[in-house]
């Protein structure tokens, strides 16, 4: 149970981050991992009342974490992990549920519609809150609530129009996801078995699934694929340190054993600055960077 001492909240632990993360990147960081909504709530509360700034981190995918770590409090969610099953569809998962989880329960189910989620190392938090998804659909098109503790510990749900998902982008930044409400389709569970092993056998020949990588750095451009865009300027192989661009996927960079957040920064600026020279295309991050080191903006 969360207690405040006065101070801070009493199950806080200093770690680093790097083992937590998929890219197995960054410092240290103070941790606190809240396992009910009202724990969440008073952890958020009181960051409010002491002015420390927080971080939510679920699986830490999608996350560039910087070499010095990170100030302040980061909420890690895995202990909100609960689902629960209601009527016509209805599906309410804890933000900390891996997504792996939830696809097999639900399929187990004979609930169908999140293939979005094949080969996401993430939590469904933080898949709603990025709105993973790609070419087999998005996770915001099948929630259809959101519970969400906002700044000073306020505990509101959200409808699906308020969290106004977009390419990898929501309305819930600011938030911290407690948990997710999905409206999901019957299917028949062995149609769907194979459609979801079709689908992970798809990624994993074309994504270097099995190494450690923080998933897609860059966002497609309109009408282009960062990928492509990588590969067609030479760049996949290209190295810093034990950081490295796959030579899977151009939109990958994986860690070959290592690597510093450091690494991965100066070899992200040397991606976008030939991707721009070669295409003129200056590519928009995907990952998220946590820390003072981020990569330089250029115009």
């Amino acid at each position: 149970m969360i207690s405040r001492t006065g101070c801070a909240p009493s199950t806080t632990r200093s770690l680093l981050l790097s083992p937590l993360t998929t890219l197995r990147v960054g410092g240290p960081a103070d941790i606190c991992a809240p396992r009910t909504v009202e724990e969440l709530k008073l952890l958020v509360e009181w960051c409010a009342e002491t002015a420390t700034p927080w971080r939510v981190l679920g699986r830490g995918s999608n996350l560039l974490v910087c070499d010095d770590g990170v100030p302040g409090i980061v909420i890690q969610t895995r202990g909100l992990d609960g689902l629960a099953f209601g009527e016509d569809g209805e599906v309410t998962a804890g933000a900390g549920l891996r997504t792996s989880v939830l696809l097999g329960r639900t399929r187990e189910r004979g609930l169908g519609g999140l293939e979005c989620l094949v080969g996401y190392p993430a939590t469904v938090g933080g898949a709603a809150r990025m709105n993973a998804g790609g070419k087999w659909g998005s996770t915001g098109q099948r929630i259809e609530r959101v519970r969400v503790v906002g700044p000073g510990g306020i505990v509101r749900d959200l409808a699906a129009d308020e969290c106004r998902f977009a390419y990898r982008s929501s309305a819930l930044a600011g938030f911290v996801v407690a948990e997710v409400v999905f409206r999901l389709p019957r299917v028949d569970e062995r149609e769907y078995r194979a459609r979801i092993d079709a689908i992970h056998r798809e990624k994993a020949a074309a994504q270097p699934l099995s190494e450690p990588s923080a998933g897609c750095v860059f966002k497609n451009p309109k009408g282009a694929s960062a990928g492509m865009l990588v590969d067609d300027a030479g760049l996949k192989g290209l190295r810093v340190g034990g950081a490295e661009v796959s030579t899977v996927h151009g939109n990958f960079i994986v860690n070959k054993g290592g690597a510093m957040a450091s690494d991965v920064h100066e070899l992200i600026d040397r991606v976008r600055e030939g991707v721009e020279r070669r295409a003129g295309v200056l590519l928009e991050l995907e990952v998220e960077v946590w820390g003072e080191t981020s990569v330089p903006a250029r115009p």
